[in-house]
């Protein structure tokens, strides 16, 4: 089946908010870095008392000319990386979505469902692990669902043939074991396994 693509960048706002103001603070401290490594000679160099007037002209002209192309390539690049951390936090809040659904549907005894991951995102290996355990679960139910319908028709048929011929000790215990077997039938009732219509996350 064909991936389609994700209709919305911010899935997680919590997550990705998250994840931005972390990639923020890091280009902050980045941009210090580098603004103490450019301005810092400069402006000590203008603080120097027995500069000239032409030396301090120069100084302080380089100090202009690195504010009026220095901040605008800062704010430039921090726009796309801003845009970038929200494309790629996208790739890994959208799987964690679809995980938290089908975590859900599982607690509710709901196996039918089928999940896959949009073309690009990451977690992948993750998703696999996940449809993994999914198919092993349906196995496991749908054959234990087997040995119970094959247990009710020999209970049935345990019930039909010794009839009336049990003591009143063998009827206890026949009673209990058709009540374990009520219990279990429950039980079972309570998983789907069977896929059906938008049963693919």
């Amino acid at each position: 089946m064909e991936r389609s693509r994700r209709k919305k960048h911010l899935v997680d706002k919590k997550l990705q908010y998250r994840l931005l103001a972390f990639n923020g603070l890091y280009f902050l401290i980045l941009v210090a870095a580098m603004a103490i490594a450019l301005f810092a000679p400069l402006v000590s160099e203008l603080s120097v008392p027995d500069l000239s007037a032409i030396q301090k002209g120069e100084a302080a002209a380089k100090v202009l000319y690195i504010h009026a192309t220095f901040w605008p390539a800062v704010i430039f690049v921090l726009l796309i990386l801003g845009a970038h951390s929200v494309l790629v936090s996208n790739k890994i809040a959208g799987p964690l979505h679809r995980f938290q659904r089908m975590f859900e549907k599982i607690r509710n005894g709901d196996l039918s469902h089928t999940m896959t991951i949009r073309k690009g995102d990451y977690l992948m290996s993750e998703q696999t692990k996940i449809t993994g355990m999914m198919n092993a679960l349906r196995e496991k139910i749908e054959r234990i669902r087997g040995e119970q319908g094959e247990m009710e028709q020999a209970l049935k048929e345990l019930r039909r043939l010794l009839g009336d011929t049990m003591n009143a000790e063998a009827r206890a215990s026949f009673a209990s074991l058709e009540e374990h077997h009520r219990r279990l039938k429950e039980d079972i009732a309570f998983f789907k396994t069977s896929p059906g219509p938008g049963s693919h996350e």
